[in-house]
């Protein structure tokens, strides 16, 4: 027998997975929007060695860039931060104040 919290459980569940922000293949792109609702949009990107990638902060609250190795930024509402890549890889970036939900790659080829 099913009782209502588990149906509700099984609800959210599946709401949840539904609403999934991570990209599914790499966009090829050099703008990264952090948009409402905590992202980065898109979080997966494809650049070429050389190229500089911009994140524009779209939404209400300040967030940060951190890209492995290099320094955390802050990036205020309405603000912008640019970093160049110059060598093949993968490189993780995460906004260290809400790590849990921004997060992402930049891949430079």
């Amino acid at each position: 027998m099913r009782t209502p919290a588990l149906i509700a459980l099984g609800a959210v569940v599946v709401l949840a997975v539904g609403c999934s922000t991570r990209s599914s293949k790499p966009v090829a792109t050099t703008h990264i929007s952090m948009a409402t609702s905590y992202r980065f949009d898109p979080d997966v990107i494809r650049v070429r060695a050389g190229s500089t990638v911009t994140w524009t902060n779209n939404d209400n609250f300040t967030h940060t860039v951190k890209v492995d190795g290099r320094p955390d930024h802050t990036v205020h509402r309405g603000d912008s931060f640019s970093e160049q890549f110059d060598s093949p890889g993968r490189y993780h970036y995460v906004c260290t104040l809400h790590s849990h939900d921004m997060q992402g790659t930049v891949i430079v080829r």
